[in-house]
């Protein structure tokens, strides 16, 4: 097969691009298309090609309404949709998201068994397999893997459909292992509009990931709503439709092409089935309009021969979106690690004999799932809208720590603890050994008890440092949190300290390694300085690899502009949806408030600048703000 690869975007006349600092460095050629129809292939009518014509709807889960907002706004289109396919034995329709067609099923159980029977039938197509058309680039790949589990699993079972088509036709941007995740998850192609880096790339196509994985790819040049919303009147119905179809010329692999008919939420258009009778029986028609969903024509594609293969991602797009609401990130994230670590405890109380409770993980998933679609995810929402986001990460966090807590709680009941002190258990939930820093809250009820000394299962003193203590009014210890370093827990494992109660103090006098007279602490790993009047990081030193980190001061604070919350304007394509210019490593959107940089490195010597307090207005030396290049941005409150 012909293989192409996708060019950098922003390549424009005169722009010089900017070598990027990776240690791989991946080399895009340009990709040359023709501009006229493409011939007939085998198997596609040479006299009258056909047009595939797909109605859908796209639900949004939650941007300028609640999820609820759009569930009341957008479930009667469903219920037009299937009024449309009772009427017109050739009438197709194709929707998409769990989130969507699940409670339509629930509030109007009346109509599952014809929902049944038009998917049986191959008139209503059910397409995306997953909760919602998630954003696949910010959040973790767990969470893309509990989408297709989680709507996957349902269509099976409720619908009775192993849903195949790969539907992310709103979603800004596809990072390059897709096609792998995609095919492993038993999908066979990949619909598309957003990240592309130019107009003049095929509308089908082979996209290769980076192991090499290849899926059929659908771009959609003409966006998702191409055909949507035509005139009521023939001749003018005609005129739309043959603008439309000829405007596809030029990304066509062939004499017929798919042409979607939807957009946001929107409602199926009950007049145009007549008008796409009138206009096939025209004699002048250059094409057929045949209702489709998109399995029909992934079949035409499927017998082609000599498909483009093309690889790399599509992205960047909408790149303010990465830190817009950036606590919604943050609430992903923790909750995406706070459900593993239940499933996992689950799954080792079950093989323990504890009954199982599937039901309460996906439920406590669920809102997880739909926070992930692709609005939400990027935090561009109204503050309602928001403010429901959230409520919804708290449910789920609750349900998430009852779980933890349940599921250790039978598990440690059956550690053996028995012995002197206060037994500490600590768990390890990842797939390898672990040595890292445990933090425990303890209680001493006998009186004077001054200190306490921390040893590992061996009997063996570990370090303990006493973080906050409460004391009676003898100075004897109460409660008091400690922290300590587990060494080499093993993988889904625990390892057992004991903490002994002192009634002397012990003693505690040993420096952390360093010079602290001139401000440097290490440990085995590193040696790091510091200035102590600035707050400046002078200095980092790794032993392992015998070589200093720092080429200048780090941990130094500048301030810029902030410009706002919300992603850039949008741009059907995202080739250049960033600020303009040859280097845009510094632009940067985020919440309002202040938003500060955390130079890596020094400033060029013609535009020095100092640091600040919190309360200060960094001004450097040249006059004007200068965030040094190469920085890393975060929110500050």
């Amino acid at each position: 097969m012909p293989r192409r690869e996708i060019e950098p975007p922003h390549l424009t006349k005169g722009t010089t691009m900017i070598s990027r600092r990776f240690a791989v460095l991946i080399v895009f050629s340009t990709i040359v298309l023709p501009t006229a129809r493409i011939d007939a292939q085998p198997g596609e009518s040479k006299a009258r090609p056909t047009l595939y014509y797909i109605p859908h709807t796209h639900w949004e889960g939650a941007v300028f309404k609640t999820r609820e907002g759009y569930l009341e706004m957008g479930l009667p289109n469903i219920l037009k949709a299937l009024r449309l396919l009772k009427t017109y034995p050739d009438y197709k329709f194709t929707l998409d998201q769990v989130a969507y067609i699940k409670p339509f099923l629930e509030r109007y159980p009346e109509e599952e068994a014809a929902f049944r029977r038009f998917i049986a039938e191959g008139r209503l197509g059910i397409v995306g397999g997953m909760d919602v058309m998630p954003d696949n680039v910010k959040p973790g790949g767990e969470l893309f893997v509990r989408q297709v589990q989680y709507g996957k699993q349902y269509c099976r079972e409720k619908l009775g459909v192993d849903v195949t088509v790969g539907w992310f036709l709103d979603t800004f941007g596809h990072h390059p292992q897709m096609p792998q995740l995609l095919n492993l998850a038993g999908y066979k192609s990949f619909w598309f509009c957003r990240g592309v880096p130019h107009n003049r790339l095929p509308s089908e196509f082979h996209w290769q990931g980076i192991d090499g994985t290849e899926i059929p790819a659908f771009w959609l040049p003409g966006f998702y709503g191409l055909f949507y919303g035509p005139p009521r009147q023939l001749p003018e119905f005609a005129k739309f439709f043959r603008q439309r179809f000829d405007s596809l010329n030029g990304h066509a692999q062939g004499a017929e092409r798919a042409g979607l008919a939807g957009v946001d939420v929107s409602e199926p258009e009950g007049y145009v089935p007549p008008l796409i009778e009138q206009f096939n029986r025209l004699a002048e028609s250059p094409f057929t309009i045949r209702c489709a969903v998109p399995k029909d024509f992934e079949a035409v594609v499927a017998r082609r021969r000599g498909a483009q293969v093309i690889s790399g991602d599509f992205n960047p797009i909408f790149q303010g979106t990465y830190s817009s609401r950036i606590e919604l990130k943050q609430w992903t994230r923790n909750l995406e690690g706070l459900l593993l670590n239940a499933e996992k405890l689950s799954a080792l109380a079950e093989w323990l004999g504890v009954p199982p409770d599937h039901e309460m993980i996906w439920r406590a998933w669920e809102p997880v799932l739909v926070n992930d679609m692709h609005d939400l995810a990027s935090g561009v929402m109204t503050d309602l809208v928001y403010e429901d986001t959230v409520r919804g990460y708290e449910f789920s966090k609750r349900l998430a720590d009852e779980m933890i807590e349940t599921r250790w709680d039978s598990i440690a009941a059956r550690i053996d603890t028995r012995g002197e002190g206060v037994p500490i258990v600590v768990f390890n939930p990842l797939g390898w050994p672990r040595t890292d820093i445990a933090e425990v809250e303890i209680g001493f009820a006998e009186p004077g008890v001054n200190d306490l000394n921390l040893v590992d299962a061996d009997g063996k003193t570990a370090p303990v440092q006493l973080l906050h203590a409460d004391r009676d009014s003898d100075g004897g210890l109460k409660r008091v949190r400690i922290i300590f370093l587990a060494r080499d827990v093993p993988a889904l494992g625990y390892s057992a300290y004991r903490a002994l109660p002192l009634r002397i103090a012990a003693d505690r006098s040993e420096a952390a390694g360093g010079d602290p007279l001139n401000n440097i602490i290490e440990n085995e790993h590193y040696r790091v300085s510091f200035n102590l009047a600035t707050g400046e990081m002078t200095g980092l030193f790794d032993k392992s690899g015998q070589w200093e980190a720092l080429a200048g001061s780090a941990n130094v604070v500048s301030r810029e502009q902030d410009k706002g919350d919300l992603c850039e304007l949008y741009r059907g394509l995202d080739a250049g949806s960033a600020p303009p210019g040859p280097d845009r490593r510094n632009s940067a959107t985020n919440t309002p408030g202040r938003m500060e940089r955390f130079a890596a490195g020094r400033c060029s010597r013609s535009s020095p600048f100092r640091t600040r307090s919190p309360m200060e207005v960094l001004q450097p030396e040249s006059g004007s703000t200068r965030v040094c290049a190469g920085s890393r941005s975060r929110r500050s409150s």
